[in-house]
Formats: C-alpha cells, sequence, structure tokens
C-alpha cells in the first residue's frame, strides 16, 4: 500500500498594518493517518510546532472538527465536530486543548483517536486546528491583530476499505485538459495522474501533462473536478490525438481510460458572410 502524504491546508488572517506580521513557525504539517484500524482500538498522534527563537510568548488553542472540499479543490469547508457521518472527529481527545508556548519552544499535542466499537468499515476522517490565541496584554495599535490557523487532516482507515473511483469525463479545451472523477468507494481517495497524447496509431505519446495531487472524499461531496495546463502548440498542435487518462487512487495498480479526440489550438476566425 503506498504512503499518502497531504496538507490541508495553512491560513493566516489579520489586516496587514501597524506593528502586525506573520507569526514564524516550523512543523512538519504531515496528516495523521492510520491504516488497518480496528473497532474499538485506541489510536494516538502528536502533532508538534516549534516558535522562531525571536518570537513572543504565544498562546495557541486547538481543536477538531469535519471539514470538506470543493469539487474543484478550491475551498475547503469547516464544521462543527459529527456533520458528517464519516467524520472521526467525535473520537478525538486533544492534551493539551491550549498552551503556552515560549520564543524557540515546541508545542506538542497529543491526539488520541478512540474508534468506536460498532464503527463500520472505511475511511473517516477530520482536522485538526491549531489557533494563535490573542494575547490581551498587547493589543494591536489598529485594533485588529494579525494572527495563525493552521490545520491538518486526520485520517482513519477501519479495515476492509473499498477504494474505488469512476472517470466521468475527459475534456480538453485550447489551453486546458480537465477530468472529472467519482468516488464509489468508502473512503478518502488520493488521486494524481496524468494524460497522454498519442498520433492514431503511434505507441510513443508526443506530450504528456501532469494533474496536481487531490483528495476526493466520498461525502457530501464525491466528485471531483481536476485542471492542468496543455504544452504549447509547438509541442502539442491542433489535431486528431489518441488520449490516455492514467490515474493513482492508492491502489496497487492504476486506472485509466483511453479515447480519440480533437484538439484546437487556434482560436477560428468568423468567416465573413
Amino acid at each position: 500500500m503506498k504512503t499518502y502524504r497531504f496538507i490541508l491546508l495553512i491560513i493566516s488572517i489579520g489586516f496587514l498594518a501597524g506593528c502586525a506580521h506573520a507569526l514564524k513557525f516550523h512543523s512538519s504539517m504531515d496528516p495523521l493517518v492510520a491504516e488497518n484500524a480496528r473497532p474499538g482500538q485506541v489510536i494516538n498522534f502528536s502533532f508538534g510546532l516549534i516558535l522562531a527563537s525571536d518570537e513572543q510568548q504565544t498562546q495557541f488553542k486547538a481543536k477538531v472538527g469535519d471539514w470538506w472540499r470543493s469539487e474543484d479543490g478550491k475551498q475547503s469547508f469547516y464544521r462543527a465536530a459529527g456533520t458528517l457521518a464519516r467524520s472521526c472527529a467525535l473520537w478525538a481527545q486533544l492534551n493539551p486543548v491550549e498552551s503556552t508556548v515560549d520564543p524557540g519552544g515546541t508545542l506538542k499535542i497529543k491526539v488520541s483517536i478512540t474508534v468506536p466499537a460498532d464503527a463500520k468499515p472505511g475511511g473517516y476522517w477530520g482536522a485538526l486546528t491549531v489557533n494563535e490565541a490573542p494575547n490581551p496584554l498587547t493589543p494591536p495599535e489598529v485594533g485588529v491583530q494579525f494572527l495563525v490557523s493552521i490545520s491538518v487532516g486526520i485520517y482513519i482507515y477501519v479495515t476492509p476499505v473499498t477504494r474505488t473511483a469512476k472517470i466521468l469525463d475527459i475534456a480538453l479545451s485550447p489551453s486546458q485538459a480537465t477530468i472529472k472523477i467519482r468516488n464509489d468507494g468508502n473512503c478518502p481517495l488520493h488521486v494524481e495522474g496524468h494524460i497522454e497524447f498519442m498520433k492514431p496509431g503511434e505507441k510513443k505519446a508526443i506530450a504528456m501533462v501532469a494533474f496536481t495531487r487531490e483528495v476526493l472524499l466520498p461525502e457530501p461531496i464525491n466528485t471531483v473536478v481536476m485542471t492542468t495546463d496543455l504544452p504549447n502548440a509547438t509541442i502539442l498542435p491542433t489535431g486528431h490525438y489518441r488520449v490516455r487518462l492514467v490515474l493513482d487512487i492508492g491502489l496497487d495498480h492504476y486506472i485509466g481510460a483511453q479515447r480519440e479526440m480533437d484538439i484546437q489550438r487556434e482560436a477560428t476566425a468568423d468567416k465573413p458572410k
């Protein structure tokens, strides 16, 4: 089984004015992943963050909640723990929930997940969010503080899991390739892959473009639209091609689709009437 790495989100929020600045810190930001989990099992994770030595003493608060993404992957939505049917957020306990870190010090949070005894097979997920808390002793001059919020994904896979997906569409515009995929399984999928372009009757690809890895959840939005830029027209000119899509969804084999398609790289001028 392949190992997956997925950074859920890093957010900086606030108002840049006066002496406000972004908090400096270091963290691996690795997701918290448990493969082959069992009902009734207790799983322990550790999240760490090192505050820069030139920062001031900083207060942090942590919580676990639910999240999902828009179909195009451009937006992440956060809700209270237990909003989703496959949430693991209600299974989590944090220690500490709130902590003060000195300059150059380390924030360490223990995340304990207790899988319910009646948990059904499949993938469950949530998000650990660590927020910088405002310091009441140093109010900002402009009335707004520049704070940092960090979120990492939590993934619990209760065996047996079913990883399966269906390719719904492949589309080509003059400048981009777009695919649409549906998650038909019972766990999150981390999808990556590429498209190859071959002239009909030939086996060697004249061009290939890759898609950036995306997460595809089974709910509440179980489809993802992935887009990538095509090579320039000197490499991939207007013409008729055999197009092959190859995807890695975490199985021991790839999935894919192949079809013949036309690419029109230049805009066609309107003919005079």
